[in-house]
């Protein structure tokens, strides 16, 4: 695995706050040359440190600003490569914007953005039902969301 320096930790700390920066700025912030500055980076992304770069929509705009959590219970948790199907499933369908197995009382947590709660109820009859291995379907409708934008993966101390 590759071993990462500080000057490394900088660009990512610069990435993750700015994924769009030219590599001319990136290569001023941490005092390196340009040619040097992108062949690390090309390592970090080589090596799995930067997975990628995404745009971030504004989804009340796009008509999907309702934002929604369901905890799915299954019956069969674990057994029969239950999971795997589900996890296979729930991959195909569009409304879902993250999946997690997690520990608790459910045993997945998936979040969706739709329009309205008609679109909700939708969703759950007319594709969540069909799910054989699904037991028990708990929402939770967000009725506000707040970005910590002080979080970072990677800070300069690290």
């Amino acid at each position: 695995m590759l071993k990462i320096d500080k000057s490394d930790k900088k660009i990512l700390m610069i990435l993750q706050n700015n994924g769009k920066i030219s590599n001319t700025k990136l290569a001023e912030g941490i005092s390196l040359t340009a040619p040097a500055t992108l062949e690390r980076v090309k390592k970090l992304q080589k090596n799995g440190f930067i997975v990628g770069y995404k745009a971030i929509l504004d989804k009340k705009k796009l008509g999907k600003g309702l934002t929604c959590f369901i905890a799915l219970n299954l019956e069969h948790h674990g057994k029969r490569n239950t999971d795997y199907l589900i996890e296979r499933y729930l991959k195909k369908l569009n409304e879902i914007k993250e999946i997690h197995l997690v520990t608790g009382r459910h045993d997945y947590l998936i979040k969706i953005n739709i329009r309205d709660v008609d679109e909700l109820k939708d969703f759950i009859f007319e594709k969540l039902a069909k799910i054989e291995f699904i037991s028990k379907v708990e929402t939770f409708l967000s009725i506000s969301s707040i970005t910590n934008t002080n979080f970072k993966l990677v800070n300069e101390n690290d």
